[in-house]
């Protein structure tokens, strides 16, 4: 038809001749009634919906900055958020000042104002709290609360603002009424003629826009590659080819997405897999792997600080495989990388022209690497800057993305973390190899020096006897004592180099207990006829006392005779001359010894 060619303006053109003498006739009708409900549209218009959208703005506004401040504080987000609603919420706040008229809005809104600059008082003097501080949280609670009261305020505002459009609207609604009933004359004619101009478009104007519909439902359905026919006047049209450029920009954002995805992926799965080494090779080695492999990267190197300068990378990625020999750089100082980590910056360009923030020393290490495009990554620990990461391809790949930073940073992040606690982790296993060779040195000495002092101490021994079985000669009571005070401490060391030894062979592991059953009356009655010498010479006399009957328990008789051996001897040696020391066994009771005074004598403490 000869309707589709032309332009839905000059398809349209002859219908609204016709329809603006009609609109024009009605519009002097309409006129009349609009000056009666101007006012209250007025008023609804500039004054309580601006209101009300100002309102709305700075409620919305003061959101972000709490979200904004709270993710700071919490999780150590960027202040962005914050910041920019820092920035934002005045015009908003100027605009309601000045709109406000009545005395209620005035109180309304000043008790809202109040809050707000409240709020961002509050938020200054946390943004003061360091990181790990515990008030932390105290902050980032009273930030929540303080957002409250403001959301009550603006609550109270907008309830007081939709009482007055409740109320406009109504006067206006009686108006419109009034206003109907006067132009629904007018809009019978108009409708009339309306019908005919519509069956005259309809033709021009449907078809098209009935496939633009449907073009724009199967998007919606995700038929992607769905795009509008160029059918239909020429306005149509480009309507038409703006939705296909809309659906091409949507499949490249889609595209984005996804690559964004696979891009956070890889950084979590190398930062799992670095976490599950300690050794700082491995360490690196998944690391440069990982950002090799799965980032569109033609070379990968870690370069690590060692004495104060940044020299040959530790592993390079090339060519698909990892290698420690690669890429010789001229050595760099760690000064310049430790500003870069601590100021958070990430040089990234043209090796063949870098940016400012790069080094001198550095951008000639860039430029042996020929025409292509860097990515430096600085990472560390806490606030010492351990190494970077560099990355590069070609040109022709284009410049590294904002995506592709973040994933090396968070591989950075964790490649920090992980080569600390391997560094940590190896200091930590030669200090325990240290401490054992230590703990056997000791073992060793403690071994030797009990059995290099049993020969010569066997040796006292021996011509101790000899002397008291006076082969030597006769020897008068002085000299008879003193060999008693020699036997004394003879047998007093042989006791306690077998202290040494039984501590040496349970500190070797070698000490071994026999366990056996044993009869504990017998173990008492050996031991106090082997102590009645020494009872004798101390003047202390020893008895025994038990139910005449085996008392048989589990245990390492030599072990128990040697505990019952000291027990008896510091008895002896604790008691008092001409008191009595009583060693007793009983069935599940056991009162190993015990002293009391002979008749006649005083009474020692029992023992």
């Amino acid at each position: 038809m000869k309707w589709l060619n032309r332009s839905v303006g000059r398809a349209l053109r002859g219908t609204f001749v016709l329809l603006v003498s009609l609109v024009l006739l009605s519009g002097v009708v309409a006129t009349v009634e609009s000056v009666r409900q101007g006012d209250a549209l007025d008023r609804l218009i500039d004054h309580n919906l601006p209101l009300r959208l100002n309102n709305l703005k700075l409620r919305s506004t003061m959101g972000d900055a709490t979200r904004g401040l709270r993710n700071y504080l919490l999780y150590q987000n960027p202040k962005t958020t914050y910041q920019q609603a820092r920035a934002a919420y005045p015009p908003f706040m100027e605009d309601l000042d000045r709109r406000a008229e009545t005395p209620e809005e005035l109180k309304l809104i000043g008790d809202l104002r109040t809050r707000v600059f409240d709020w961002f008082g509050y938020a200054a003097q946390a943004e003061q709290v360091s990181q790990g501080d515990p008030k932390v949280m105290q902050y980032a609670e009273g930030s929540r609360l303080r957002y409250e009261e403001i959301l009550r305020s603006s609550d109270a505002l907008e309830a007081h603002l939709a009482a007055k459009t409740a109320e406009l609207d109504q006067q206006a609604a009686r108006n419109r009424f009034w206003g109907r009933v006067i132009v629904i004359a007018f809009a019978v004619i108009a409708g009339a003629m309306a019908l005919l101009t519509a069956i005259r478009t309809y033709r021009v104007l449907v078809p098209p826009l009935a496939a633009m519909g449907d073009t724009l439902a199967r998007l919606t359905a995700g038929e992607h590659d769905a795009r509008f026919p160029a059918t239909g006047p020429t306005e149509i049209q480009r309507l038409g080819n703006a939705i296909n450029t809309l659906a091409d920009e949507s499949d490249r954002l889609r595209a984005t997405e996804r690559e964004r995805s696979r891009l956070s992926k890889v950084a979590h799965q190398t930062a799992a897999r670095i976490r599950q080494t300690l050794e700082a090779d491995e360490v690196i080695r998944e690391a440069v792997t990982a950002l090799g492999s799965k980032l569109p990267a033609e070379r990968v190197f870690v370069q690590l600080v060692r004495e104060g300068t940044i020299g040959p990378p530790e592993m390079e990625w090339v060519d698909g495989r990892v290698t420690k020999d690669g890429t010789s750089f001229p050595p760099v100082p760690a000064e310049e990388l430790e500003r870069l980590y601590l100021q958070g910056l990430t040089p990234v360009g043209s090796t063949g022209d870098p940016p400012q923030d790069v080094p001198e020393a550095a951008a000639r290490a860039l430029r042996q690497l020929g025409d292509m495009q860097f990515l430096v990554v600085p990472f560390g620990a806490g606030q010492k800057a351990l190494g970077s990461i560099l990355l590069a391809r070609g040109s022709a790949r284009g410049p590294w993305n904002t995506d592709e930073i973040e994933a090396v940073k968070v591989v950075g992040t964790d490649l920090g973390r992980g080569l600390d606690q391997a560094s940590l982790y190896r200091r930590e296993r030669d200090l325990v190899k240290e401490l054992r060779a230590l703990d056997s040195a000791k073992t060793d000495f403690m071994s030797t020096v009990s059995h290099e002092l049993r020969s010569p101490l066997t040796s006292i021994a021996g011509y101790l006897e000899i002397l008291r079985d006076e082969e030597a000669g006769d020897i008068n009571p002085a000299q008879d004592r003193m060999l008693d005070a020699i036997d004394r401490n003879t047998t007093r060391l042989r006791l306690l180099i077998e202290d040494l030894l039984t501590l040496s062979r349970i500190e070797a592991g070698a000490f071994r207990s026999l366990k056996q059953r044993t009869d504990v009356c017998a173990v008492i009655e050996n031991s106090v006829e082997s102590m009645r010498p020494t009872a004798a010479k101390a003047q202390v006399e020893l008895t025994v006392e038990h139910p005449g009957c085996p008392v048989p328990v589990d245990g390492d008789p030599n072990q128990l005779d040697r505990a019952m051996a000291n027990l008896l001897s510091n008895a002896v040696k604790f008691t008092p001359p001409g008191a009595r020391c009583t060693s007793a066994s009983r069935w599940r009771t056991a009162t190993p010894w015990s002293s009391s005074p002979t008749p006649g004598s005083a009474s020692p403490p029992r023992r």
